[in-house]
């Protein structure tokens, strides 16, 4: 059975740029409900535990300034189901949280696995879903019309990778060959695709490519395959937990390639536990908490406030960033109506205000819902991850690894 939590809380909404048309101000509103769809058991749970804390920062400030002020002050209301990593229990809530919680729109799911079918849930019934950090590129391609996503595609990390080796070329890095590690579900075979097609184009041959299950307890086989490739560098996509595993695989066979992780499932506090096996290793994500942007400086201020002692991951600036857009957007609907939030979520464009902490410029979403969000790449240095790349939002340059 799953386990159902409810959460009241709100934030300063800032301002956003809305072209909206003229709709009827609503006065006493109920609340807003926004079912969030989050893994706090299974394999993911420490992800969904951690996204849900940015969810849940988002509706405390929210509520805290006044709730939704065009809605005559009516409270955000976080309607909260762990989806227990689990595809089929996502797609199960996601019919409750419309049919019998009525949520007006719907929030999550993690991985791509558990996203999927919860999209095609929200679009059957009609109802908007912001997919915060699925990267599978299919979700946005499909022609649904309820499903927004403030993550990047995974067919676009491949160039930001590219980009980034050219960089570590550029300063004198020997690059000739990579190698490919991902895991088997959707996430990881859309960024397998991209990956693979992509670096031998840009001038990476691929030497090894080896696909894992989420969860492999043993990566010493994967380990000595790519070790015996050659590859300079190594390109993933694993969840924190594999990632781990296969750093200390790597390690043990005094392998120490350029290693890429993939996004906020490597960029994690549990990778960095692992001390000298993850030291020197890369993530491209898609925010990092050393950016210098005032709304990326005021969340880690709340943050910490809010959480002593822990370090927010781009997965929650991507959760806090996707619960103020979809308020905005029935700000400026003055409504609680499901298809008034999807026809506002096509027109906002928010440029600032504590939804403009990821780095592109403006937060917007196309006609198929997906917005031009980017990337940086971070690197594991000293136990905390810095950015590094691009120059211009760079804390310092890469470290070279020491075998």
């Amino acid at each position: 059975m799953s386990i159902t939590l409810t959460r009241r809380a709100s934030l300063l909404l800032g301002t956003a740029a809305v072209a909206m048309p003229s709709i009827v101000r609503a006065q006493g509103a109920g609340p807003l409900k926004i079912g969030v769809l989050v893994p706090t058991t299974g394999v993911h749970a420490s992800d969904g535990i951690r996204m849900l804390k940015a969810h849940q920062l988002a509706a405390k400030q929210i509520n805290e300034s006044g709730g939704l002020k065009a809605l005559g002050g009516a409270k955000l209301e976080l309607i909260v189901t762990d989806i227990q990593s689990k595809p089929e229990v996502s797609r199960a809530e996601a019919e409750r949280l419309i049919s019998r919680e009525r949520v007006s729109v719907l929030i999550g799911a993690w991985a791509s696995a558990t996203t999927i079918p919860a999209a095609q849930v929200a679009e059957r019934n009609r109802t908007p879903f912001m997919i915060t950090s699925a990267v599978n590129d299919a979700l946005t391609e499909q022609g649904m019309k309820y499903v927004f996503r403030t993550a990047v595609k995974a067919q676009w990390f491949g160039g930001y990778v590219a980009d980034f080796l050219d960089y570590l070329k550029s300063k004198g890095t020997s690059i000739s060959k990579v190698a490919l590690a991902t895991e088997d579900g959707p996430a990881g075979q859309a960024v397998h695709a991209n990956y693979s097609k992509v670096a031998p184009q840009r001038g990476y041959p691929v030497v090894a490519d080896e696909t894992f299950k989420t969860g492999t307890p043993d990566f010493s086989t994967i380990a000595t395959k790519l070790r015996t490739s050659g590859a300079e560098a190594l390109l993933t996509c694993a969840y924190a937990e594999d990632s781990t595993v296969l750093l200390r695989a790597l390690m043990a066979q005094s392998y120490r390639p350029i290693y890429v992780g993939f996004g906020g499932a490597h960029v994690n506090q549990t990778v960095l536990a692992s001390g000298k096996p993850a030291e020197g290793s890369f993530g491209v994500v898609e925010w990092s908490p050393d950016l210098k942007k005032p709304a990326t400086e005021a969340f880690v201020k709340a943050f910490a406030e809010a959480h002593p002692g822990e370090t927010p991951l781009s997965n929650q600036a991507q959760a806090f960033a996707a619960t103020y857009a979809l308020v905005l957007a029935a700000e400026a609907a003055k409504s609680t109506d499901r298809n008034a939030i999807r026809d506002a979520l096509r027109t906002l464009k928010i440029t600032d205000g504590p939804a403009s902490l990821l780095p592109q410029d403006v937060l917007s979403f196309d006609e198929q819902g997906q917005s031009p969000a980017k990337c940086v790449v971070v690197q594991a240095v000293e136990g905390k991850f810095v950015t590094v790349w691009p120059e211009n939002v760079a804390a310092r340059a890469p470290v070279k690894i020491q075998g």
